[in-house]
C-alpha cells in the first residue's frame, strides 16, 4: 500500500522548491544587475521551506505507517 500521506507532504515541498526557483528566475530576468542577492534570498527562503516540511512529513510518515500497519492487522 503506498504511502499516500507522506507522497503528498513531500510534493507540496517539490511544488514550493519549484515555485521560489521560478520566482527567483523571474526576479533575476527583471533585476538582472540584482542576481546574486535575489538567489541568495531564494536559497534561504527554499531551506526554510524545506525545514518547515519536516513535522509534516513525520506526521504523515507516522500515519502512513499505522495506517499499513491496521490494514495488515484487520
Amino acid at each position: 500500500m503506498p504511502m499516500w500521506r507522506t507522497l503528498i507532504e513531500v510534493s507540496w515541498i517539490v511544488a514550493g522548491l519549484i515555485g521560489a526557483a521560478v520566482f527567483a528566475w523571474l526576479a533575476t530576468w527583471s533585476v538582472p544587475a540584482a542576481r546574486s542577492s535575489i538567489w541568495g534570498v531564494a536559497y534561504v527562503s527554499m531551506l526554510v521551506l524545506v525545514l518547515m516540511g519536516i513535522g509534516p512529513i513525520r506526521q504523515a510518515w507516522a500515519r502512513d505507517r499505522a495506517a499499513r500497519g491496521a490494514s495488515r492487522h484487520g
